[in-house]
């Protein structure tokens, strides 16, 4: 069970969500010997970086074909992978509304709130003019 969830993000491939708890490490910075002082830094997403070699490791086409002659149908083989997470946030809370009826699936609904309180993201709303939802 996660005791302390402090970060809402959104791992970006098809709108998967997740929360973590504050002390997980949110992104790792890299230090090169660029000469260039704007590329002395690299940073990058840690969860994203996981995820993205785990997805590799685990879920690569080894035998993708590609075409490479119509008339003779030969193939090249190759590995291919399609599917990269990026992640977005964090975020100060996420709403999800509850189904109306019970047994009934929700299909798309969510209000996201940045840390100062402004909506970053709102799905499957009605915004009535007065801003209301």
């Amino acid at each position: 069970a996660v005791v302390s969830t402090q970060s809402t993000g959104e791992l970006d491939t098809d709108g998967i969500w997740c929360c973590l708890p504050g002390s997980f490490p949110e992104n790792y910075e890299i230090k090169t010997t660029h000469p260039d002082p704007r590329k002395q830094k690299l940073t990058i997403s840690y969860p994203g970086a996981m995820l993205n070699v785990m997805v590799f490791k685990h879920f690569t086409n080894d035998q993708y074909h590609d075409l490479e002659d119509p008339k003779t149908l030969s193939y090249s083989i190759k590995s291919e992978n399609s599917i990269f997470f990026e992640v977005d946030g964090p975020y100060l809370a996420m709403i999800l509304p509850a189904a109306k009826e019970e047994g009934k699936k929700l299909k798309k609904r969510y209000a996201v709130f940045n840390f100062d309180g402004s909506l970053a993201e709102l799905k499957g709303f009605e915004l009535k003019r007065r801003g209301e939802l």
